[in-house]
């Protein structure tokens, strides 16, 4: 039997962002369906906020992480770094499947997408993508559309999925929510100039104050901590949800603000074959689709938010989604 092992950067019990959530998923939905002994582990240090969640984890502080992964056979990867590391530089010949959660040469490009001077990102390479992309056996994609990957690489597409189980009724604000981390591609900079309730990195939010024009003087900003993200998304006091995150792969901040009774301003480039009226790429078009639907009775979100609802229903199916991920490993 081979020693198979599963890697990831995070997604136990501190979750950051949608990466997150799938591994977490992963962990939760996938891993009780092997057959077969396995070891997962985490590279970055285990913190005192990580939880025990009924499975072995072993993290980069923990002793015997190198070793278990230099003892490996077979290597999965549920989510790695965006830049060359030591642990798949020495193993890149043992990785069988490798999830790809985002497209590096579309987020790195943003900015100018957008028509900004500054680029606001986590670390990353897109050549260092492309390097799995040779070296992996498998390639999933999570996301909703063909890449340029897709044209020289057998990528198996398996989207993400989310059940909607707040089903809470449209909010009667007009007050807009971000909950996002502030990466160029979220575009923040929309929200300047307009009554707005930020959940996200202060350190980010002083970035952008420092390297860009942008103030942001009609927002109050909320720390961000995975555990207060369902008391933020709960909350009455706005009712609009800035989710016009261009390239979105999946677009989980969508999918939680129909859930949660906040009607979406989506990008333009977002699962665009599905008819959605408040649709921008841009500071302008924005700006006009927060006006416009200032001016809509709270009857008349509910319609929207329903019909939109309506419409991502192929992507809640749970199940499959579990189905397709453990046939992967057997």
């Amino acid at each position: 039997m081979s020693n198979i092992v599963f890697y990831a950067t995070g997604g136990v019990s501190n979750i950051g962002g949608g990466s997150d959530i799938w591994v977490r998923d992963w962990i939760d939905c996938v891993s009780p369906n092997l057959d077969y002994d396995f070891e997962l582990v985490i590279d970055r240090d285990r913190l005192e906020t990580d939880v025990d969640l009924g499975i072995k984890v072993t993290y980069k502080n923990d002793s015997g992480f190198y070793d278990i992964i230099d003892e490996a056979d077979d290597l999965h990867i549920l989510h790695g770094y965006y830049e060359p590391n030591k642990v798949i530089l020495e193993n890149q010949d043992k990785i069988r499947t490798n999830i790809i959660h985002c497209l590096l040469y579309k987020s790195l490009e943003a900015h100018k997408d957008l028509d900004l001077e500054w680029l606001k990102h986590f670390d990353a390479e897109t050549s260092w993508q492309e390097k799995l992309l040779d070296v992996s056996d498998k390639t999933i994609w999570i996301g909703l559309y063909k890449t340029r990957y897709h044209d020289d690489y057998n990528i198996i597409d398996i989207p993400n999925y989310y059940e909607f189980n707040v089903n809470k009724k449209a909010v009667d604000s007009n007050i807009v929510g971000f909950a996002a981390r502030m990466e160029t591609r979220k575009a923040p900079h929309f929200l300047d100039n307009i009554d707005s309730i930020f959940f996200t990195r202060p350190d980010h939010v002083s970035e952008w104050r420092e390297n860009t024009n942008f103030t942001w003087k009609k927002t109050k900003f909320y720390q961000f901590r995975w555990e207060r993200h369902h008391p933020f998304m709960m909350r009455d006091d706005w009712g609009i949800s800035h989710s016009a995150h261009l390239f979105e792969p999946f677009g989980y901040s969508i999918f939680q603000a129909l859930d949660y009774g906040k009607i979406p301003i989506v990008s333009e480039d977002w699962l665009s074959d599905i008819r959605y009226d408040f649709r921008a790429s841009s500071k302008e078009k924005f700006d006009e689709c927060y006006k416009n639907i200032c001016d809509l009775s709270l009857s008349e979100k509910q319609t929207h938010i329903d019909e939109l609802k309506h419409e991502l229903n192929i992507y809640t199916n749970k199940k499959e989604w579990v189905k397709q991920i453990t046939k992967l490993y057997k």
